[in-house]
């Protein structure tokens, strides 16, 4: 996981663009058969993108959030960007066309994202 941390609104008004960019700009936020995440600490958000591939991807909490699970402290909403997918959460599986919505409220333990067709490379889940 990615941490950015914080800038201070005086400075930002100095950056160029290109600072900008290096601050703020997420550019590598999806990648085939992995979960990638990035924590800001602006708003205390995690953006995350997961494409998966031939394999179910879990989403895991790391070390940077410190707790047992990712859903003990947040609540995630989930937006199928990409062709069909399932999200299963603790078990209960909850199938995901393009752009359908999943709201998983805070303390479900286990959240696994995986492609209905893994031959298909354009899902974003």
């Amino acid at each position: 996981m990615e941490i950015r941390y914080a800038a201070n609104p005086t400075d930002t008004k100095q950056y160029t663009t290109d600072k900008l960019r290096e601050e703020f700009l997420i550019e590598s936020l999806f990648e085939e058969g992995q979960i990638h995440l990035v924590y800001s600490h602006h708003d205390r958000v995690v953006v995350g993108g997961a494409i998966p591939t031939g394999e179910t991807l879990k989403l895991d909490a790391g070390d940077a959030l410190r707790t047992d699970y990712f859903l003990e402290r947040r609540e995630i909403g989930i937006v199928n960007i990409g062709p069909n997918g399932t999200v299963t959460v603790d078990g209960e599986k909850y199938p995901l066309n393009k752009r359908d919505c999943l709201y998983v409220g805070l303390g479900n333990k286990e959240v696994t994202f995986e492609s209905d067709d893994p031959t298909n490379r354009l899902v974003s889940i």
